[in-house]
């Protein structure tokens, strides 16, 4: 099997975790231990296994997650999804970096439209122990 097999298999397997909603113990399985997780919603980078599970097993088990489809490169695999909490509907893409055992080592979430993300962190923060972001627009308010 390929490097880029083994990967895209990795990534296929927290999918799978946080698609169908398995536990932290799961989703921690498929992250190297030093792994950082980027996301639009926090201020921060998060690490490590445990704190990485965390977040994304509490923000996935929340909405409807679809996966519409993986891309694999030599050195990344990524996916596009749609992510629906409540009315609140953001398009994004999950891109993920390897440690040499296949583990993810990096993972970067994108999410798009910002009004529509705006609006998700609100529905998200709650649970990550975050103020709810309000977005201003320029002109707002005068």
């Amino acid at each position: 099997m390929t490097t880029s097999a083994r990967q895209r298999t990795a990534f296929e397997s927290l999918l799978a975790c946080v698609d169908g909603r398995a536990g932290k113990d799961a989703v921690a399985s498929c992250l190297a231990e030093k792994v950082v997780l980027n996301s639009p919603i926090l201020d921060e980078p998060v690490t490590g296994r445990d704190a990485v599970a965390e977040v994304l097993q509490a923000v996935y088990a929340l909405g409807d997650l679809t996966t519409e489809e993986v891309l694999s490169g030599e050195a990344h695999q990524s996916a596009f999804f749609r992510l629906q909490i409540e009315d609140t509907v953001v398009h994004g893409m999950d891109y993920a970096r390897f440690d040499t055992d296949g583990r993810i080592i990096e993972l970067s979430v994108l999410w798009r439209p910002l009004p529509s993300a705006v609006e998700m962190q609100g529905n998200i923060a709650h649970v990550l122990g975050m103020q709810p972001w309000e977005l201003h627009t320029k002109g707002e308010g005068r």
